[in-house]
């Protein structure tokens, strides 16, 4: 970037000189304007590049460690287990190559050894990794530079008091580019933001939300190419779904979507908390001074919730289910549209027909903006647990690791292995830009308060349009709970 404004400088006096040759007497006025603007413009660059630096003092860790707890699904290879921390060395993979790059570059600036030891993360709602990682807080434990597990478990952990604010401990700035700000925005109670989430975690991407289509299939009937829909701020739920209605048929006439059909919208289990969040309602909110208010009773929230089940109950044109039969069905070209993460885009690597990739749609017509959804189980973040023996090592090096992560580790996530590798048109690279622009959560998901995010799931999957009256039923308890919960992030 420096180079390219120097060379814009450079170009710049040589006309200047051109016309100073040219102008006579008024050479004296040329040179003094060229003179300011090549000052103000030199301090632009240096402001600039200071901007996108992380301020962090001197630091030697003198060979220790810095050692990280991260989640594990089952398996090191599982599909959620952390790969973004450590990696023994390089393999040619590019994401593991960018790891290992950045790991390097911290630790010859740092003199310390990056480790890492990871956790398993239980089903979801669990919370498994909050009991682990309490029992060791109890304990005393200072094993632990800096923690990431899963977003739910953070959120318990802060709510218990196991983890430091993050805008208080020094050194961190989650204000920074490397940081994903509406995150920092959602997940900011009184104040406070007791973990954070960016490129230093690609879980992060890779369990956002996102719907492929097959374009083929939108060629072969007829159909507008859904960017165009996109771009024009109509892409809706409503509108998925005439598409789905539009291409699906019951080849087997039993009244149904199933694997033999032509299915118009495939969606990977339950994606209802997906769709809620992207429409830009939150279920719980909270405000400045960390009180928690419920807001899934609202008119507008139960107008979101009705149009998700018009949705997932039009069983003429969608079909709910697995990973595994949803991969072979999109990639045998019986599926419209595939719902699911961006963890699905490089499965779909070998399917000879090209896919795109669209946002989430939009709820309502009057919705401004797309939002982006994270699966808060699947996806890590970062945080410090409060008996860290050295917070100024674990901060320091948790800012560098995030700043290097921008630098090194999305670029090779996104730029190359995902829009190069895997995303097959300049319209699905510009859809990803889209996607990841704006990535949100709730905390009545990440709280599971009230249970109402299975309780909204199971009237859906069960075909009741009841959601005004279970709200009710729930809203006393719900009250409560949100009561305590504020209560205890007040102490």
């Amino acid at each position: 970037m420096k180079y390219c404004k120097l060379l814009s400088i450079t170009l710049a006096l040589i006309l200047v000189c051109f016309a100073f040759l040219s102008c006579g007497d008024s050479s004296d006025a040329v040179v003094t304007n060229i003179a300011e603007a090549d000052i103000t413009t030199e301090a632009e660059i240096e402001a600039e590049e200071t901007e996108l630096k992380p301020v962090l003092p001197d630091f030697n860790c003198e060979g220790a460690e810095y050692h990280v707890l991260t989640k594990m699904e089952n398996d090191e290879a599982g599909q959620w287990t952390a790969r973004d921390i450590y990696v023994a060395d390089m393999n040619g993979e590019v994401v593991n190559d960018a790891v290992f790059e950045r790991n390097r570059k911290i630790e010859e600036k740092y003199n310390c050894e990056i480790t890492q030891t990871r956790m398993q993360i239980g089903p979801q709602y669990s919370y498994s990794m909050t009991r682990q990682i309490s029992k060791l807080v109890m304990a005393g434990d200072s094993s632990y530079d800096m923690i990431m597990p899963t977003i739910q478990d953070a959120a318990a952990l802060a709510r218990d008091g196991m983890l430091y604010d993050l805008n208080n401990i020094g050194n961190v700035d989650l204000t920074k580019p490397w940081w994903n700000q509406q995150f920092r925005e959602d997940t900011r109670i009184g104040g406070h933001n007791y973990f954070g989430d960016g490129d230093i975690c690609t879980t992060f991407m890779r369990s956002t939300y996102a719907i492929l289509f097959n374009k083929q299939l939108f060629e072969d009937y007829g159909m507008e190419s859904p960017y165009i829909t996109v771009r024009n701020g109509d892409w809706t739920i409503d509108f998925m779904r005439s598409l789905a209605l539009e291409y699906a048929q019951d080849l087997n006439s039993n009244g149904k979507m199933d694997n033999d059909d032509k299915i118009g919208l495939l969606r990977i289990y339950n994606q209802i908390e997906a769709l809620y969040t992207a429409s830009g309602a939150k279920m719980v909110t909270v405000d400045d001074s960390g009180t928690f208010k419920f807001e899934g009773d609202s008119e507008k929230s139960i107008a979101i919730l009705d149009q998700i089940f018009k949705l997932f109950n039009t069983k003429e044109a969608v079909l709910s289910s697995d990973v595994i039969t949803s991969r072979k069905i999109f990639g045998a070209n019986n599926a419209l549209m595939l719902f699911g993460t961006m963890n699905n885009v490089p499965e779909m690597r070998s399917m000879e027909t090209d896919f795109g990739i669209l946002p989430l749609p939009k709820a309502l017509d009057s919705q401004e903006q797309y939002y982006s959804y994270v699966q808060t189980w699947a996806s890590g973040c970062a945080a410090i647990y409060i008996t860290a023996k050295d917070t100024q090592k674990s901060s320091i090096i948790l800012e560098d690791m995030a700043f290097e992560a921008m630098n090194i580790l999305t670029p090779a996530y996104y730029e190359i292995a995902l829009k190069t590798k895997y995303a097959r048109d300049t319209d699905s690279q510009e859809m990803l830009d889209l996607i990841y622009s704006v990535r949100t959560c709730d905390l009545g998901n990440l709280y599971n308060i009230g249970d109402v995010v299975s309780g909204v799931t199971n009237l859906v999957n069960n075909g009741k349009d009841t959601f005004a009256s279970f709200m009710e039923s729930k809203l006393d308890s719900i009250n409560v709970t949100l009561d305590e919960l504020s209560d205890m992030y007040a102490n």
